[in-house]
């Protein structure tokens, strides 16, 4: 074989794998927004059949061979090659530790978690819920044995989704952090409370999704190449090289949760739009790098951004526009510090920016119990309305505000949760330097030109999609290693000033 053979080959396979891989995407996309209730067990079985497709294509011998080869050739290829062949060489070495029927099982069992989890949820009943969480986790177990880890169990999870990481790591960011919101906390609950009634009013719906698409096509998003449905829990998926979709849902009492989850799964769009380009376009490269890093885009957008004073001194006129009854008596810096109101809530997705890293920790030391077991699925409300308390000194009244409220465990999705907490670390890190690189940011912000703050972020972390890895990704943008301290600062300012604190 031949290097420029061997290339070809791997490429050949590469674009087959994300076709693959974008067909499951869709019929999971029409599963959680249009799919008729009773199709699932054929869904169930279609994205079954790829999945098995996929884990044979990336462990076969061909597969082996070409990396084996390209590897001892890897100086000679360029820095896209070797990313292929090194993303490649990760999932291999993966999958093939994985029994084929494991790999369905899992796929099968996500399907129908996920439609037992939605029937839980209406009715607040963990326990029509609480067996296809026990023989999930009795699956992701078997994943992470068959892995291989290192100090724990759970480190083959996170490693999922955030390479590199273990427990012990995201331990080391998250205890300092754990302390200074605990701290930030106590000190905003001594303080006069933000009044954000206003928040809670009646505002149309129609109005409410033309508010949030405006702000998507000002942040850039691109609805030739991207769009927007409504679902129970909101997500980003990718089902073609300019096919991006997102999903917000408007059924939450309060105005801002809607737009801000717009906001959110935008930011998630916007790094996967920039990541299919001329270099990367149709290739398992075309992506996000991470969880982490994904999240610190989204979180970026709807938190640093979107709840900003200068976001808001250009929007604000225009949402009082829509909304001139609701706001008639609401002045700009009352919403601004209504938005940013910091009180412990139930919901995860609702959470203000301050407690929720709190929400995160609770459900990482959460998975690492019920992985290691610890702790069993029977006592997991119970443990979760006491983490509740410890944490944010509130208790959930209903399975479906407690432990019910997230779809992840029903997908199998153990391991994610510390991205999202990871992902407010890097995006700080990465607003710092942006805010550096841009000394007028705040003033464009101001004048309703968010592609200032998309153009750089384009240019220094959605173009490159995952050709680096993430640490060193962020060791590129910003010069240095992750630390939470960025973060912290971030929030003690921002808040000091909201709440007028010494």
């Amino acid at each position: 074989m031949n290097r420029d053979r061997e290339l070809a080959q791997l490429q050949a396979i590469d674009r087959e794998l994300t076709l693959l891989e974008q067909n499951s995407a869709l019929l999971e996309w029409d599963e959680e927004t249009q799919m008729p209730s009773e199709a699932l067990e054929g869904r169930s079985d279609q994205i079954s059949l790829i999945q098995g497709y996929i884990y044979d294509k990336k462990t076969s011998s061909l597969m082996g061979e070409l990396l084996d080869a390209l590897e001892e050739d890897g100086v000679h290829c360029t820095d896209v090659q070797r990313a292929i062949v090194r993303t490649y060489r990760r999932e291999y070495d993966r999958t093939v530790k994985i029994p084929r029927q494991l790999v369905l099982d899992l796929s099968h069992a996500a399907s129908t978690g996920q439609a037992a989890w939605t029937g839980a949820r209406e009715q607040s009943d963990f326990s029509l819920f609480s067996n296809n969480l026990e023989h999930m986790i009795g699956l992701k177990r078997d994943y992470a044995e068959a892995m291989g880890y290192g100090e724990h169990l759970y480190d083959a999870l996170i490693d999922e989704y955030e390479p590199g990481m273990s427990s012990s790591m995201v331990s080391a960011v998250f205890d300092p952090l754990k302390v200074s919101v605990s701290e930030l906390l106590s000190a905003v609950a001594a303080q006069p409370q933000i009044d954000d009634s206003f928040l809670y009013r009646d505002y149309p719906r129609d109005l409410q999704d033309s508010f949030g698409r405006m702000i998507l096509r000002d942040m850039g998003f691109d609805f030739s190449r991207a769009q927007m449905a409504e679902a129970v829990h909101p997500f980003t998926t990718t089902v073609g090289y300019d096919d991006i979709r997102i999903t917000t849902r408007y059924d939450e009492p309060m105005v801002s949760s809607p737009l801000f989850s717009t906001i959110h799964e935008g930011g998630h769009a916007l790094y996967e739009l920039g990541a299919s380009n001329s270099t990367t376009r149709g290739t398992v490269l075309a992506q996000g790098v991470s969880m982490a890093v994904h999240e610190s885009q989204s979180r970026l957008w709807e938190n640093v951004i979107a709840r900003s004073e200068e976001f808001w001194h250009h929007y604000y006129p225009r949402m009082k526009d829509l909304f001139p009854e609701q706001l008639s008596d609401v002045t700009e810096q009352a919403f601004v510090r209504g938005v940013n109101k910091v009180e412990p809530s139930m919901i995860r997705v609702n959470a203000d920016e301050v407690s929720y890293s709190l929400h995160i920790i609770l459900r990482f030391e959460l998975e690492k119990a019920l992985i290691s077991g610890d702790l069993t699925v029977t006592d997991l409300p119970a443990a979760w309305n006491d983490m509740m308390k410890e944490l944010l000194g509130i208790v959930p009244a209903t399975d479906a505000e407690g432990v019910l409220q997230d779809v992840h465990w029903s997908a199998g999705l153990f391991g994610y949760f510390p991205t999202y907490a990871l992902g407010n670390l890097f995006g700080s890190q990465f607003y710092r330097t942006m805010e550096l690189s841009i000394p007028d940011l705040g003033r464009q912000i101001a004048a309703g030109n968010l592609r200032a703050a998309g153009s750089w972020l384009n240019e220094h972390i959605y173009r490159h999609g995952s050709i680096y890895p993430s640490l060193e990704l962020l060791s590129r943008v910003t010069g240095e290693q992750l630390d939470p301290q960025y973060f912290i600062d971030y929030l003690n300012r921002k808040y000091a000033a909201i709440y007028h604190l010494d």
